[in-house]
């Protein structure tokens, strides 16, 4: 029988998959706050690691290859793979109240980004993308939260949604399984992490599908608000538990 700790995470992937299937990022931003409340965020980041895995490949391979900025993602590649071994560093050495509160400022400040739009001054190279991409996989070693850097990176680009959406696949799917194959050299991939993935597996499927057809169909602007208003909430429960987590252990 499986335990309520196993669908609650399998609930949170597929909400995690519909996420990115639909904008083509935000996986973790949705996922890691949630799983860190109920399994940790050590067996959260292992857990997100392989669903970004599994969502990159569902989307490359849907998708034509043709409007990926091969350009961009080799600089944004470069740059994330030399700050994915600092991220993991920070996710074994620190403690997990400081990479809480770490991820709860990066969900609250992407939400606040995301619904303030400011205007910003298009940039005309891809140079860039490096500094964006280190930091980005600083954040993704450390909590999965690959997204932010990049899609700011592809905001100030101005690429189209279709191309967006495809050029962070191409570097999240190789950055992704830098991670994961860091996640299992640290031991993080536990028992509960291998079986909430496979349990997963099925319902990724079905979220992957859904995302595209919604993709598709929804005005993706309004969609994104709401998202970013369910990420302030999901920022502010988060800290919650870190101020309770303090007060438990102080008493």
């Amino acid at each position: 029988m499986i335990d309520l700790e196993i669908l609650l995470t399998v609930a949170i992937l597929f909400a995690a998959c519909l996420t990115r299937s639909t904008f083509g990022f935000g996986e973790a931003l949705v996922a890691m706050p949630l799983l860190s409340m109920v399994v940790g965020v050590k067996d959260a980041a292992a857990m997100v690691a392989l669903t970004s895995i599994f969502n990159a490949t569902a989307i490359l391979l849907t998708t034509k290859w043709g409007h990926i900025e091969w350009a961009a993602a080799g600089y944004m590649l470069s740059g994330a793979l030399l700050g994915v071994p600092l991220g993991v560093y920070v996710l074994v050495n620190v403690p997990e109240s400081a990479v809480k509160f770490v991820l709860a400022a990066v969900v609250i400040s992407f939400a606040l980004y995301n619904l303030i739009s400011p205007t910003m001054a298009k940039l005309n190279s891809n140079v860039p993308g490096f500094g964006f991409g280190f930091i980005s996989g600083v954040l993704g070693g450390a909590y999965n939260a690959f997204g932010p850097p990049m899609v700011i990176f592809g905001t100030l680009r101005q690429w189209p949604a279709q191309r967006f959406r495809i050029t962070l696949q191409a570097v999240f799917f190789p950055v992704s399984l830098t991670v994961a194959g860091l996640h299992s050299a640290n031991k993080l991939w536990t028992p509960l992490v291998v079986k909430s993935f496979l349990v997963a597996i099925p319902f990724l499927i079905v979220a992957a599908v859904v995302g595209r057809e919604i993709n598709k169909r929804i005005e993706g602007a309004r969609f994104s608000r709401l998202i970013a208003y369910l990420l302030l909430v999901i920022g502010a429960l988060l800290i919650g538990t870190i101020v309770r987590d303090g007060l438990g252990s102080a008493g």
